[in-house]
């Protein structure tokens, strides 16, 4: 899904502030992200009434509306061309399908939950950046993605208490974490054009899949459905306009604040209250989140100097 660029905070592409004003771009990013967990949170709310997979198909079919006058007023066949159209299919269909896995779980599961496992794709990234890239990932930051990884077992706990369900969010981290990689290929082409195939390759694919699940909600859960797709896309603005006055490397660590409007929204909307180690567990994977981060940073000012 479009809105899961804003939950982990790891998609290394460099991104250059055009002024700097710091402030002005963390005040956007945290409005940005807040608007994404709304978002989160009203598909939560709508799984009691429309299937997870039925809430998936509906968001790209009203980016299908959105996108359709500004692609013709831009001109087809400048908002499709690409050097890259395999990454681009690849990246979109590893976007649809953890879009999916998410939002499946959070029929199941604690919004709170759900956020914070998927919290685990910075180190996804990491790890399938030396596969599929070639970098090299040192021992602290190897040693950062196994603590990361403790930390989701302490939130998932394995054992009596554990349910199945808890590998959606996981599964969902790992697809994103793949389509990141696959940005990295895809970062020079126009930021609509990766919005047009990410669309394409979501309603071509997310159509047959919703067949088996079809319903036919109130007319005020068709407003909503709507409104989510509206409401990302406002948000994805804001965000990208926080780039132009703060760099990555700054903006960056704020996307953990996702962590508190989850337990806040889970607490208010549906009375969820994360238990301790949801707690301990989400503190380690923030902070080998937080340490991956901090890596990369210094490793980007060695190859610079």
């Amino acid at each position: 899904m479009l809105e899961s660029a804003a939950r982990p905070m790891t998609d290394s592409v460099s991104v250059q502030a055009k002024s700097d004003r710091p402030l002005t771009g963390i005040a956007l990013m945290l409005t940005a992200l807040a608007m994404y967990m709304i978002t989160d949170t009203i598909a939560k709310y709508l799984t009691a009434e429309v299937h997870p997979v039925q809430i998936v198909w509906s968001r790209y079919a009203a980016y299908v509306f959105i996108l359709t006058p500004i692609v013709l007023w831009r001109g087809v066949a400048r908002s499709i061309a690409t050097a890259h159209p395999g990454a681009h299919a690849w990246r979109s269909f590893a976007m649809l399908l953890s879009g999916t896995c998410f939002t499946i779980s959070l029929a199941h599961l604690e919004l709170a939950f759900a956020i914070t496992v998927a919290f685990v794709s910075p180190l996804f990234v990491t790890a399938l950046s030396m596969i599929f890239l070639g970098e090299k990932v040192g021992v602290r930051r190897w040693t950062a993605v196994v603590v990361g990884f403790l930390g989701v077992l302490i939130v998932i706990r394995p054992g009596a208490q554990f349910s199945p369900w808890s590998l959606m969010p996981i599964a969902s981290a790992f697809l994103w974490a793949i389509s990141l990689i696959l940005t990295r290929r895809t970062g020079s082409d126009h930021p609509l054009t990766n919005l047009v195939y990410t669309t394409l390759v979501g309603i071509a694919i997310s159509t047959p899949m919703v067949l088996p699940f079809w319903g036919w909600p109130s007319w005020q859960a068709w407003m909503l459905l709507g409104g989510i797709a509206a409401w990302n896309l406002i948000a994805l603005t804001i965000m990208v306009r926080a780039f132009a006055f703060a760099p990555a490397s700054t903006l960056a660590p704020f996307s953990y604040s996702q962590l508190v409007w989850s337990i806040l929204l889970g607490w208010a909307v549906f009375g969820d209250i994360p238990d301790v180690l949801t707690y301990l567990g989400g503190g380690i994977i923030v902070a080998s989140g937080v340490y991956v981060w901090h890596r990369e940073r210094v490793r980007a000012r060695s190859q610079a100097a």
